[in-house]
């Protein structure tokens, strides 16, 4: 059975040019399992919704996937509206970070057949088998649908063995396209990257993210991980990855041991880590490896130094091991950056005051300050509604519907924290350091308008808060 593989062009996408890694991994092990997927990505511009509509009736398509963040279900709604309207009888399946989150919302929608909650490989293959088969799919692990208007729930999807997993279908994608545009994040050394994603799950309990991949952290082995990076290079010509892993330093000996191969193999690439790493998980010997492996970039996600609000939000980063960290980045010259959440519901001004001014002295290249935002899925969410952090009154639970920090009694207001933000990024990056280290990026056109955007969306009065 063929099914359609759709990204919407969203708002929230405007400079999201990255490789939809969801879909060339469903589209690989659903064809191992005898389906076929096409991946249109209308973020592109390569993709036009009349190329969807002629794909969909030439390849006598029945079934339309789409995947999508908070940010982007309205457009995947409006998407799923139009594809219900112009191919009537088309069923539609919606997976990822919101849907997980919330899977009703997406089929009270009345557009939405089917949700996917957690990793979609298994459940969508076994919904094609039954659709394929004519017969309407029983019980399956992490299926949600609609039953005579009734929502039918499911158990949690069930994890496949990472290691038996097929290499994801890169080659569905023209990935020249994709080097074509400006890298999602941080300034790549090459202008052929693309994301790459070795290991699922997170054992770590922080609060505020989706839970997708569970908190059982599962790596492939280094010699798989480090055979798909050497496909890429040699086939496709790739010469830098962006690692995207939940967690790449979880295991220690398993992320040195890729960087050793990488080096034995003579891959000859670069490497950042703009996800996220966990910063008090790290020795120097790891780092130096990254280094010899390529990277030249990571984020550490510190989000508040304190210990109070580590706690409340289940992080518990340890500090001190974390700045260690930088300081071994720093000597083996390697680019950090640091993330930074502030207006935690009942976080004092002093409280936020103290994470600002560890964010703008810390010895780091770049830092980047989020308003704390509980989207639907996440623990924080359900913290706050059930009083983790103090009584919520009927403001602040509106609040949780707009993606705004709660208006606990406590906290400080949405514009104050705006305004605290804005002048936090003035102050690093009108350091002279700051500046010298920008201008070393204006290397060509990409890198300049990149900078040019990113400092519009810093100074301006922006209602996007938050990417956490």
């Amino acid at each position: 059975m063929r099914i359609a593989l759709i990204r919407p062009a969203a708002e929230a996408n405007a400079f999201i040019n990255n490789v939809p890694l969801n879909y060339v991994h469903l589209s690989a092990y659903i064809r191992e399992h005898g389906h076929e997927a096409g991946i249109m990505d209308m973020v592109l511009g390569g993709a036009t919704l009349s190329g969807v509509d002629d794909y969909i009736r030439q390849q006598n398509v029945s079934i339309a996937g789409l995947g999508c963040m908070t940010c982007e279900f309205p457009d995947a709604v409006r998407e799923a509206r139009r594809l219900k309207d112009t191919h009537p009888g088309i069923k539609i399946v919606f997976g990822g970070a919101h849907p997980s989150g919330d899977p009703e919302e997406c089929l009270s929608t009345g557009v939405v057949d089917y949700v996917i909650v957690g990793e979609g490989e298994t459940a969508l293959s076994e919904l094609l088998d039954a659709l394929e088969a004519g017969e309407s799919p029983g019980p399956i692990q992490g299926l949600w649908s609609l039953m005579d208007g009734k929502v039918q729930s499911s158990t949690p999807a069930s994890v496949p063995d990472i290691e038996t997993l097929p290499v994801p279908a890169y080659d569905q994608l023209d990935l020249n396209t994709y080097f074509q545009l400006d890298s999602p994040w941080h300034f790549p050394k090459s202008p052929r990257a693309v994301q790459f994603i070795s290991s699922r799950g997170c054992p770590y309990h922080c609060s505020y993210c989706h839970t997708i991949h569970g908190k059982r952290y599962r790596g492939l082995s280094p010699t798989k991980v480090v055979d798909q990076m050497e496909t890429l290079v040699r086939v496709h010509g790739v010469g830098e990855f962006m690692m995207v892993d939940d967690i790449f330093n979880f295991d220690l000996e398993r992320a040195k041991e890729i960087c050793r191969q990488i080096v034995d193999r003579r891959l000859n690439i670069s490497m950042q880590f703009p996800n996220g790493v966990r910063g008090d998980r790290f020795d120097e010997e790891l780092v130096a490896l990254m280094k010899e492996a390529g990277t030249h970039y990571m984020a550490i996600a510190i989000e508040t130094v304190s210990e109070k609000y580590q706690r409340l939000i289940r992080k518990n980063l340890k500090i001190e091991p974390s700045l260690k960290t930088i300081e071994w980045a720093r000597k083996h010259k390697i680019e950090v950056c640091g993330f930074f959440m502030i207006g935690f519901p009942g976080e004092s001004r002093d409280e936020v005051n103290r994470t600002v001014e560890f964010a703008v002295n810390a010895p780091l290249d770049t830092i980047f300050i989020s308003l704390v935002s509980p989207f639907k899925g996440t623990v924080l969410r359900n913290d706050m509604v059930e009083g983790r952090f103090g009584v919520m009154d009927a403001d602040g639970l509106n609040a949780l519907d707009q993606l705004f920090p709660t208006v606990h009694s406590e906290s400080l207001p949405v514009d104050e924290l705006k305004t605290i933000q804005r002048n936090a990024y003035f102050r690093f990056y009108s350091r002279p350091r700051s500046i010298l280290n920008l201008g070393k990026k204006l290397t060509n056109r990409r890198n300049a308008n990149k900078i040019v955007r990113a400092i519009v969306r810093r100074i301006r009065n922006s209602d996007t808060v938050s990417v956490n």
